[in-house]
């Protein structure tokens, strides 16, 4: 979703924009997850036929190895859906970024602490890594997918790279949330 009016909003926000994960890579992880869940009943299926009882059989070391790889699997499917998208809106006097509908991984870039923005494209695997969170000697990124962003210099002269499917909209949003900032129009 993205508001392509560039005025503010009711709520405050001039812009936003959700960016959510290829399902793909989504597909990926929640197939192993889910091949580990069958690995896991099978295991525990083999156990009772072979002692030909529910648990007694199954001695405490096997347990705990279940155990162990049922919150292994939650936790990975957890972690699936605290970065399932990235929400990138420009506020009255920042713009927020954060991963997953309830925004347990977020950041603000203050207005005031920004030098310059422009959209680029760059190359993720290259330049970091892979998306997500990536912090690199004086520079980080934040993105999801794609190789689109927008490089936010601050005055420290450290960048933050944020991902969009729309860079230059990105941009230009900023651009004007801060003109509107420092001029008051």
């Amino acid at each position: 979703m993205t508001n392509r009016s560039g005025g503010m909003r009711s709520d405050g926000v001039h812009y936003r924009e959700q960016t959510w994960a290829p399902l793909w890579a989504i597909a990926l992880v929640w197939g192993a997850c889910l091949a580990g869940v069958i690995g896991t009943i099978t295991s525990v299926m083999r156990m009772v036929e072979i002692t030909g009882r529910s648990g007694e059989g199954m001695s405490q070391s096997a347990v705990l190895a279940l155990a162990g790889i049922s919150v292994a699997l939650l936790l990975v499917m957890s972690l699936t859906v605290a970065f399932i998208r990235l929400d990138v809106e420009v506020r009255a006097d920042h713009i927020f970024i954060a991963f997953g509908p309830v925004h347990l991984i977020r950041k603000r870039i203050r207005f005031s602490e920004i030098e310059s923005v422009r959209g680029l494209t760059y190359r993720p695997l290259v330049e970091f890594g892979g998306w997500g969170i990536r912090p690199r000697p004086r520079r980080t990124a934040w993105t999801i997918r794609g190789n689109q962003a927008v490089a936010v210099t601050l005055k420290s002269g450290r960048q933050i790279y944020v991902g969009s499917e729309y860079p230059q909209r990105l941009a230009g949003a900023i651009q004007t949330a801060m003109r509107v900032r420092a001029t008051g129009e």
